[in-house]
């Protein structure tokens, strides 16, 4: 990694060492690792499964793990926090008013997340106590807030569908600013004083604000729908653009992956994708892995765009990936999560979901979280796993 990379996420606020308790935003890092780093096992086993018999519902957020607590949401309206370790039941649960596909930052002893999908028009994002469960704040919004908040400098930068972005005061919930203009269903990069972020409905462009003022810094129109949130590489921001949805696969979809100039967002490098990335890119010591629809999880070389290897499951990705020194691990449909060896993307081993849910259509769209040599995700079938070395 290197020392430029490292000075701007922490200026973002990003935390990059495993002895950093805080999990600020979507992935962890602003490269997006998912992960602390440490290295997984050569072969994995359950070690603990949890789902809520009170009200079960597919789990699709994407964990936080934070001081030795699982933080992630569900569809049956619950954000949970288990035990990282022995696992459930919860140590605690909060009831949101609707469903929870946002994925839970985790800072300053608070966990921030949204509430809502497409429809919903009178989402909020809520600040909980992370050792309780208990509501600090909510924050109205009339739309919908799918998106995973971003906590940086004292504040919370969060997507809110046709609302924008707000920047909220990390403390009391009060508005700051909001920046109206794309549909915002993303999660923000923050970054040398820019929140950036893409749109997926209406206007296809990415867009950057200034993160004291909100005031527009560069916007950039793009070929396709920008749903994956974007990451920081060594040469600028990488961002995936493509045509269909978490729903549907287009048959001649129009799929890039881009490299933007922090400065100005002038396009310093693309690169063709086989189809729609729904994740977002993790940018691992100069390399790139993300996944798309069309079954296909490749690496890219963060200097130059430059495919380095593609392989894939054949079924679409649409979970992000997590990095660690000797995997990278990632979810698809079918209900199977896969370990590829960074280098050569040759498969380390397979885990399958689809024999604990009651259908067979089974499908990970929670991203893995790494944390400890131990992998955490939900999946459609409505359990939460960690994977790990058995004792």
């Amino acid at each position: 990694m290197t020392r430029r990379v490292i000075a701007l996420a922490l200026l973002a606020g990003a935390s990059l060492a495993p002895a950093e308790p805080d999990w600020p935003g979507f992935r962890r890092t602003v490269e997006r690792a998912g992960s602390d780093g440490q290295a997984v096992p050569a072969k994995v086993a359950v070690l603990w499964k949890w789902r809520n018999e009170r009200d079960r519902g597919r789990v699709m957020s994407s964990p936080a793990v934070v001081g030795g607590r699982v933080y992630c949401g569900c569809d049956n309206f619950d954000v949970t926090c288990i035990d990282a370790e022995k696992g459930g039941p919860p140590l605690w649960t909060f009831g949101a008013r609707s469903w929870v596909f946002s994925s839970p930052a985790v800072a300053g002893g608070r966990v921030y997340i949204g509430e809502g999908l497409h429809t919903t028009t009178d989402a909020k994002l809520y600040c909980l106590d992370a050792e309780t469960g208990k509501q600090v704040w909510s924050f109205q919004t009339t739309s919908h807030i799918e998106a995973t908040p971003a906590v940086s400098g004292g504040k919370v930068f969060v997507g809110a569908g046709d609302d924008g972005v707000y920047a909220i005061d990390a403390a009391t919930g009060a508005k700051l600013w909001q920046a109206r203009g794309l549909h915002i269903d993303s999660a923000t990069l923050v970054v040398e004083g820019l929140v950036i972020v893409g749109s997926g409905y209406g206007e296809h462009a990415i867009g950057a604000w200034k993160s004291e003022t909100g005031e527009v810094a560069w916007k950039v129109k793009v070929a396709a729908c920008a749903w994956g949130p974007a990451a920081l590489g060594p040469k600028g921001v990488i961002v995936a653009v493509g045509d269909g949805n978490f729903e549907q696969t287009l048959p001649n979809p129009k799929s890039e992956l881009l490299c933007l100039a922090l400065a100005d967002g002038a396009v310093v490098w693309r690169a063709p994708l086989k189809n729609t990335a729904m994740s977002t890119s993790a940018v691992w010591k100069g390399r790139i892995y993300i996944g798309n629809r069309g079954g296909e999880f490749g690496c890219w070389d963060a200097e130059n765009g430059k495919r380095l290897w593609t392989g894939g499951c054949g079924r679409p990705v649409l979970s992000s990936a997590a990095v660690v020194e000797n995997a990278v691990v990632y979810g698809c449909d079918g209900g199977h999560v896969h370990a590829l060896d960074p280098e050569t993307g040759k498969e380390l081993w397979k885990h399958e979901t689809a024999r604990d849910g009651i259908s067979r259509d089974v499908r990970i769209v929670s991203s893995p979280a790494v944390v400890g040599g131990r992998i955490y995700f939900g999946s459609n079938n409505d359990w939460f796993y960690c994977l790990g070395e058995k004792k």
